[in-house]
């Protein structure tokens, strides 16, 4: 698409992604049952079924989910059964942690996703929805949404999957630095971002407190991580000048340095 100046997934499927988030509630980012079991499918590969039963009556439900996503095998031998984490649960895991890896440096371009799909195809449009929130993009206005970060690949295999080609379109356009921050504050509700960081903070701090035992390190270090990779996904990661939460951000990334060193 073209270049102008504004005067105003993801290869897993967002069936999957709306499983996973599951439960992921405003200003209580706890995980589901569904997240911690397969983050402990991840850390020990193989783990037997009594041992998932410390969720209760909810694990059988939720192992059937991942076995259905393909995320998770159930293994028999003479006496015992057992869960391990496939190929494709280990691809999600680490499709969920690649946000980790990625820079904040803005090139001072917004990225417009415009879509019109009738009524008639609601499901197709509340999916669509799904996947751009699940890629943290603010809603501009109705059927308009817009991201600071080059997502041009994502939206591609979205409108692929969703078979959208004609439905939807993608820009890029120059920041205005006059209207810049009216847009922020219009798609994005920055202090309930700044809860969430601060929720995080706090539960980790906590968390880390207790550690140092051994037991359980690793599992708990993993399960925070893969938390603060859900809070980030949910960060715009909007230019610092327009972010009041830049000093939250800084802190639940020195929390994230010092997780890692109890998952090696």
């Amino acid at each position: 698409m073209g270049l102008c100046q504004l005067d105003l997934v993801i290869t897993l499927d967002d069936r999957a992604l709306t499983m996973i988030h599951l439960d992921v509630r405003s200003f209580n980012m706890s995980l589901s049952p569904m997240q911690e079991i397969l983050i402990l499918l991840e850390d020990e590969k193989r783990v037997p079924f009594f041992r998932l039963n410390r969720w209760g009556r909810p694990a059988r439900g939720v192992l059937a989910k991942l076995k259905n996503l393909g995320f998770a095998e159930k293994e028999k031998n003479d006496t015992d059964i057992y869960y391990k984490i496939t190929d494709k649960g280990e691809k999600y895991f680490d499709d969920v942690l690649s946000i980790l890896k990625q820079k904040d440096r803005w090139d001072k371009k917004w990225r417009l996703v415009m879509f019109n799909i009738p009524e008639k195809n609601r499901a197709v449009r509340d999916r669509l929805r799904r996947a751009l929130d699940n890629l943290g993009m603010g809603l501009l206005q109705s059927s308009v949404w817009i991201s600071s970060i080059d997502i041009k690949d994502k939206i591609d295999k979205i409108s692929e999957r969703l078979k959208l080609k004609n439905n939807l379109k993608y820009f890029e356009v120059l920041s205005n630095p006059n209207l810049d921050r009216q847009i922020i504050e219009k798609s994005w509700d920055l202090p309930k971002l700044s809860l969430e960081y601060d929720r995080f903070i706090k539960a980790a701090n906590i968390t880390l407190k207790r550690m140092g035992t051994g037991n359980g390190d690793r599992y708990n270090s993993k399960k925070l991580i893969f938390e603060y990779a859900l809070l980030l996904k949910k960060d715009p990661k909007l230019p610092l000048e327009f972010t009041e939460q830049n000093e939250l951000r800084g802190r639940a990334h020195e929390i994230y340095l010092k997780l890692r060193r109890y998952t090696a």
